[in-house]
């Protein structure tokens, strides 16, 4: 099921709708290394995919790491500002679809005491 997509990048939900698929294509020439470039997100850590996206690139790095296809690609995919950007937008737009199809939900923060 796709979730959401745009100019390079592509989000779906597993066959087992336990995971979120990211695939970048269609990228310019400059990029054509990293055309093909999968990551598999458990929705479990979905969470930390949203948090880190608009955040921090080197956490973002490090939650899409565990699930590339090409781990040593990852600090290019992050690194690039046009790539990155889409996938800021895409991420927002899969969370939302997430929601949507309910098997992604919001909750409130667990207070810390």
């Amino acid at each position: 099921m796709l979730l959401a997509q745009s100019r390079y990048w592509r989000v779906s939900l597993s066959r087992k709708r336990s995971a979120a698929l990211l695939a970048l294509s269609g990228l310019p020439e400059e990029f054509a290394d990293l055309d093909g470039f999968e990551v598999e997100v458990p929705l479990l850590r979905w969470n930390a995919v949203v948090r880190n996206a608009e955040s921090d690139r080197k956490l973002l790095g490090g939650v899409l790491l565990d699930g590339a296809t090409a781990k040593d690609r990852v600090a290019r995919v992050v690194g690039s500002d046009p790539i990155l950007g889409e996938l800021q937008r895409v991420v927002r737009d899969a969370t939302v679809a997430l929601i949507e199809a309910g098997v992604l939900s919001i909750a409130p923060a667990v207070e810390e005491s």
